[in-house]
C-alpha cells in the first residue's frame, strides 16, 4: 500500500495498527527542520524560535532540534496537547520570540487555533514558518517550505518501483520541495525584499 499526501501524523496512527500489509507512504508535508534554514534566510539576526510541541513528543523534534544548533537558534519548546493549549501556551512567550514554528500536527494546528495563533504574532511582529501546506501561507503564515506537487509523481513512481519488487520503502517526506512566502504578512513584518527573493530561490529546481 502506498499512502500519498497525507500528514505524517496520521501515516504514524496507521501504522501503529499491527492489521495492515506493509505501508509506504509520502507525507503532506515538508519535513520540519527545512523551515529553520527558510527562519535564517528570511531573519539573519534571529536567535530564539518558538515551536509548539504537541504530547508525546513526534519524530520531528529530536532532527530539528540538530537541525537548531546548526543554523544558530535557540529552539524555545513550548509543549502543548491540543489546539486550545496551543492559543493559551504561546501567547505568554511571544514577547521572548524572534520567530515561531507551526508544528505539522492538525491536532495543534487547525482551522480553529490558526487565526488567533497568526493575529497574536502579527501583532507582536513575530514571523510565522510552517504549516502541512500552502494554503497556511495563504491563511497568513509569513513562510513555509512545503511539498513541491509538480515534481510528486517523479518521488511516486520510484516508490512504486519498490512495491513492485516486493520492497516497502519507509515513509518519507517529499523530495522536492519550494518555498512559499504570504508578500502581504511579510511586508506588515517589515522583512527586507532582498531576504524574501533569496528565501523563494531556497531549494529551486537545479
Amino acid at each position: 500500500t502506498l499512502i500519498v499526501r497525507t500528514p505524517s501524523q496520521q501515516v504514524t496512527s496507521l501504522l501503529a495498527d499491527p492489521r495492515h500489509t506493509p505501508v509506504s507512504a509520502i507525507y503532506l508535508e515538508a519535513e520540519p527542520l527545512l523551515n529553520l534554514r527558510l527562519a535564517r534566510t528570511l531573519l539573519p539576526a534571529a536567535r530564539t524560535v518558538g515551536v509548539l510541541v504537541p504530547t508525546p513528543a513526534p519524530a520531528w523534534l529530536a532532527p530539528l532540534r540538530t537541525e537548531a544548533h546548526r543554523w544558530d537558534f535557540t529552539l524555545a519548546e513550548i509543549p502543548v496537547t491540543d489546539d486550545l493549549g496551543a492559543v493559551r501556551a504561546l501567547r505568554p512567550r511571544l514577547p521572548g520570540l524572534d520567530a515561531v514554528l507551526l508544528p505539522p500536527e492538525t491536532t495543534v494546528i487547525n482551522e480553529w487555533s490558526l487565526k488567533p495563533l497568526l493575529l497574536m504574532t502579527v501583532r507582536q511582529g513575530v514571523p510565522t514558518f510552517g504549516g502541512l501546506t500552502a494554503r497556511y501561507v495563504d491563511a497568513g503564515v509569513t513562510a513555509a517550505v512545503v511539498a513541491d506537487e509538480a515534481r510528486l509523481p517523479a518521488q511516486i513512481e520510484t516508490v512504486v518501483a519498490e512495491l513492485v519488487r516486493g520492497r516497502a520503502p519507509a515513509p518519507a517526506y517529499p523530495t522536492a520541495v519550494r518555498v512559499a512566502v504570504n508578500p502581504t504578512v511579510a511586508h506588515t513584518l517589515g522583512l527586507a525584499a532582498e531576504a524574501v527573493e533569496r528565501a523563494q530561490s531556497l531549494f529551486a529546481r537545479p
